[in-house]
């Protein structure tokens, strides 16, 4: 299965609704856009398979699920 079948897959049953967009999760979780695209940036080209939350590509976008982001936020917490 390739990446993009796997994306596509995730994404139809999730509501749209429930995708946020890089500055809508960085408000959410308090960080700056720019680190969590680091977060992704390192996901991809490292050994850091667990850095930031998880996401979501739709062709070049990049979102993430509103639960996603509440689960990742509560982990920080403690």
């Amino acid at each position: 299965m390739s990446m993009t079948e796997n994306t596509t897959r995730e994404v139809d049953s999730t509501p749209l609704k429930d995708l946020l967009t890089t500055r809508q999760a960085a408000t959410l979780t308090g960080h700056p856009p720019t680190v969590l695209q680091a977060f992704r940036n390192r996901r991809n080209n490292t050994k850091y398979k667990n850095a930031g939350p998880d996401y979501v590509k739709i062709g070049t976008a990049v979102f993430y699920e509103r639960s996603v982001i509440a689960a990742y936020v509560e982990n920080r917490r403690g």
